[in-house]
């Protein structure tokens, strides 16, 4: 149908929950409710696109607003939006926008501003594509709005979750996490296609763009505790090459450290410097680890547990000799190595090693 020109419900100016769903264009510029304090939005108009300049006078438009939920299968046109517009919600604390299908939804959050939010959920889901890697995340100039506008202050922890299923392909989670409970969360989820060659997410390209992301950070500096968490076997040596250096270049990015966690992470990336393998000959510069307080490292995928452990080790003994000693090394994993306890206890402040299955295994 085509609304009239006038407002809908122009009497409903105490309104305080307003719930749209729509398969076509969501004409949000016939609504209007002054006192709105949630605003729950799904909208799929298809080759209409979304103009995101109606939705941003809506939201001009609520300034009480308290949460916001949007769900969009649409390209988002900013067609007509000027790019210095920031449209501020004072009162929001919970900001969640999902954009599925089209191109990722960074841009339009960018245009708004939420000073007091608690919770921010921005979501980019898609089938795969020849250009579904370049828009895992925001770019630079988006990332920097994005920061300035959702968070009161610096974050203080980022958790990476990386995993890899027959359907969805690929999910891919990044959280910034602040010591007043603030949190921005940004999430990427690829779906099965019905062209079975159409399905190739390569893991290198995914981590290098969520690597990005996070040196990309404007506060990195701020950065206190860093999880990183992919349960990735790598058997391609180029690819081993190509993950060393990623990390390589997000440790020189970050600060000291008061917390490092690797989870289900193939270790020979890390290590480096400290395995004899002949892949790592061309790297440009070693592996180096910022000074960190306290290293945990959990279910680890190793080819050979003896040699990588015994790198785990000479790790610590380079930051003890580099001035920074690790206070305490943590390693929890399936058959470990018999003595792995001993050999870090002269190097580190405390040691702590024990077996543990891991669940995800047994699911």
């Amino acid at each position: 149908m085509t609304p009239p020109s006038l407002p809908l419900f122009s009497n409903a100016v105490n309104l305080r929950e307003f719930i749209l769903n729509s398969e076509r264009s969501p004409f949000l510029g016939h609504f209007a409710f002054p006192n709105l304090t949630t605003f729950e939005l799904s909208a799929a108009p298809g080759n209409e696109g979304f103009r995101a300049s109606e939705l941003l006078n809506f939201l001009e438009a609520s300034p009480t607003l308290r949460t916001v939920r949007m769900g969009i299968i649409a390209d988002i046109a900013l067609v007509g939006v000027p790019q210095e517009r920031v449209v501020v919600l004072p009162n929001v604390e919970t900001f969640s926008l999902v954009v599925n299908d089209g191109r990722p939804g960074y841009k339009i959050a960018a245009h708004i501003s939420c000073p007091s939010v608690r919770l921010t959920s921005l979501r980019h889901e898609k089938v795969p594509g020849v250009d579904v890697v370049q828009d895992i995340f925001p770019t630079s100039v988006s990332w920097s709005a994005i920061v300035r506008q959702y968070t009161r202050s610096p974050a203080e922890e980022v958790s990476l979750k990386i995993r890899y299923f027959q359907d969805p392909i690929i999910t891919c989670s990044l959280t910034f996490r602040s010591p007043d409970a603030t949190v921005i969360s940004l999430d990427f989820k690829v779906s099965a296609s019905d062209d079975e060659d159409d399905t190739d997410m390569p893991f290198e390209d995914v981590f290098s763009q969520v690597s990005k992301t996070i040196r990309d950070h404007p506060l990195l500096p701020h950065i206190k505790r860093l999880h990183i968490d992919y349960r990735f076997l790598i058997s391609n040596p180029t690819l081993l090459v190509h993950i060393a250096n990623e990390v390589r270049r997000l440790f020189q990015s970050v600060g000291p450290l008061d917390e490092l966690t690797v989870y289900g992470c193939d270790l020979r990336s890390y290590l480096a410097p400290f395995l004899n393998l002949p892949e790592f000959n061309n790297m440009e510069q070693p592996v180096v680890f910022p000074p960190i307080k306290k290293l945990t490292i959990s279910h680890p995928f190793m080819r050979d547990h003896d040699e990588s452990m015994a790198a785990v080790v000479k790790l610590a003994k380079s930051q003890h000799a580099r001035g920074v000693p690790f206070e305490r090394v943590t390693v929890c994993m399936e058959k470990l190595p018999t003595a792995m306890e001993e050999g870090l206890r002269p190097w580190v402040g405390t040691a702590d090693c024990y077996e543990e299955l891991c669940i995800e295994d047994l699911l």
